[in-house]
């Protein structure tokens, strides 16, 4: 332990278990040293006794309530500054830090400002694993050491409003990881085409127009989201009848490639079939005719009801925002999983991550392209004999867009996926970034699976109110300062850090496509030409590299 004590903040006037209250006797107008400012919320402290210090941080600071009165007017004593403080865990004689706290301080014990070296003792903690992507705010010449294996491991939300520096962070974490670890298996589902930018190397990017994930992929459920209406009277029997035909289809595949696969099959088995045998199957039932009570032909009980599915499904199929998954070029024999997983799991390609741009993908198709991806990689490993030693990390950007708190019947088969990987993915070793502007309007469970936030400046109170519900009690105070945090900063809670810490995220290099356009700028001394002619093409070809 540091045998040269820091100056002297204050001392403890009140100790409730995880929280105590000191006087501050400094002047906490005036930095202490460098911009260590006495009481800033988010600034560490400790409390002396014996061999040993509880070290705390500073989540709030008022004016105590008691007045002095000059006449009739009453002013508060600007000189009795009150101080909350978390108490996050102990040093002990050897300097080695430790959560929790085994000796409560007393009344009276003093409050101390916390020393470099210390500080280097409680940041250190994770040293060993050599990860890092920022510095603690009140020490910027040390680094925020975090545990790999509890942050990609056991899910991990960054969160924060529009603006704040969210796409850069996660970029900045990506970028780390892919630079310190040559065996990365990565996949980013990039929603707005903002990541790929961030990593010119050794990052396999699926373009938005190059995206290809075929109907066969997908289980009943997400064939189902994708071509079914609930609202159809017929809804029921369609379901039935559809589960009956994509069966048949993919045991018409086993007979006919020999797979011997025989009753392994299911109608979600990752079996290719070729649409139209599906499909004849389909219209047979829906143009049946039947011998009925007078011996001549009636329509059968299942007549007309595909009529709006069929309309439906060839809709889908001639439109071309479709032709990814409806009119596949490269995925089209049982053979061809094997290749979409290499690529996509980074196998055998010599690249370390994979960002998916789904910027080209129509809206009412995105629920379903996150499904299939999320399960394909758990399932993936689920069934992976070497699991253990092949962990994944999936980053689900904005997820509330996909993964909401409300019941929508378009997003079930992405909540189902990616529930189950916050769920049951630390034993299969999938692990999860959600990253999110509106935590409140997330799935529940997946966000409450996830055992480290990066919380980063958010002005929303109802998400303000949200995030203080997914943190323990005793840090609720510190989400006070989440609207103040300036771009490019973040709360750190959870296991993966020494302890709960303001810390100013690594710029990332280089940076990701995702800072605001600047309007003065462009404004003042704009594109004097504008080929809008290749604006036009771009957009009817769907090519973003005209």
């Amino acid at each position: 332990m540091d045998r040269n004590p820091g100056p002297e903040l204050g001392y403890i006037i009140e100790v409730t278990g995880e929280r105590a209250l000191a006087e501050l006797t400094v002047d906490t107008t005036r930095p202490l040293k460098d911009e260590y400012y006495p009481g800033q919320p988010g600034s560490y402290v400790k409390i002396p006794f014996h061999d040993a210090a509880v070290i705390g941080i500073v989540s709030g600071i008022r004016v105590a309530d008691r007045k002095r009165h000059h006449g009739d007017v009453a002013q508060p004593d600007s000189g009795l500054r009150i101080a909350n403080i978390l108490m996050i865990g102990t040093i002990d004689a050897r300097g080695m830090f430790s959560r929790g706290v085994a000796v409560y301080p007393n009344v009276g014990q003093k409050l101390l400002m916390v020393g470099a070296r210390e500080l280097n003792e409680v940041f250190s903690e994770y040293v060993h694993f050599g990860f890092s992507f920022g510095s603690p705010i009140q020490a910027r010449e040390q680094r925020a050491y975090v545990h790999v294996d509890r942050f990609f491991g056991r899910h991990t939300a960054v969160l924060g409003t529009t603006g704040c520096g969210k796409s850069c962070t996660v970029a900045s974490i990506l970028q780390r990881a892919v630079q310190k670890y040559p065996d990365t298996h990565l996949i980013v589902l990039d929603l707005h085409g903002e990541y790929a930018a961030a990593f010119p190397n050794d990052v396999h990017v699926i373009e938005a127009d190059k995206v290809e994930l075929p109907y066969w992929m997908l289980d009943f459920e997400e064939f189902t989201n994708l071509t079914t209406d609930p609202t159809e009277v017929a809804y029921q029997n369609q379901l039935s009848v559809l589960r009956n035909a994509i069966l048949q289809a993919r045991q018409t595949t086993d007979r006919r490639e020999g797979l011997n696969l025989g009753e392994a099959i299911t109608v979600d088995s990752p079996i290719y079939y070729a649409l139209e045998d599906m499909l004849g199957l389909i219209r047979g039932f829906n143009i049946q005719m039947v011998p009925g009570t007078t011996g001549k032909l009636e329509r059968g009980p299942l007549y007309g009801a595909f009529d709006r599915f069929m309309i439906r499904f060839e809709a889908r199929q001639t439109d071309p925002r479709f032709r990814f998954m409806f009119s596949p070029r490269n995925y089209v024999s049982n053979s061809s999983l094997n290749d979409l997983l290499k690529e996509y799991l980074s196998i055998d390609t010599g690249t370390r991550a994979t960002i998916v741009d789904l910027s080209g993908i129509p809206s009412e198709a995105v629920g379903v392209v996150i499904a299939v991806v999320a399960r394909l990689v758990f399932e993936f490993n689920l069934w992976n004999p070497a699991r253990s030693r092949f962990p994944i990390l999936m980053v689900f950007e904005e997820a509330h867009n996909y993964i909401p708190s409300r019941i929508d019947p378009h997003f079930s088969a992405a909540k189902k996926a990616v529930e189950r990987i916050a769920k049951e993915g630390r034993k299969y070793g999938v692990g999860m970034l959600v990253v999110s502007q509106r935590p409140k309007e997330l799935d529940e469970t997946v966000i409450s699976s996830c055992n480290t936030f990066v919380v980063m400046r958010t002005t929303n109170p109802d998400d303000q109110n949200y995030v203080r519900r997914l943190v323990p009690d005793s840090l609720s105070g510190l989400m006070d300062i989440l609207p103040s945090l300036r771009t490019g900063e973040a709360l750190i809670l959870g296991d993966a850090l020494a302890l709960p810490s303001r810390v100013l995220i690594d710029t990332p290099d280089p940076k990701p496509l995702s800072a605001d356009v600047q309007f003065s700028e462009w404004w003042a001394d704009g594109m004097k030409q504008m080929d809008v002619d290749r604006v036009v093409r771009r957009w009817r070809s769907r090519q973003h590299d005209l």
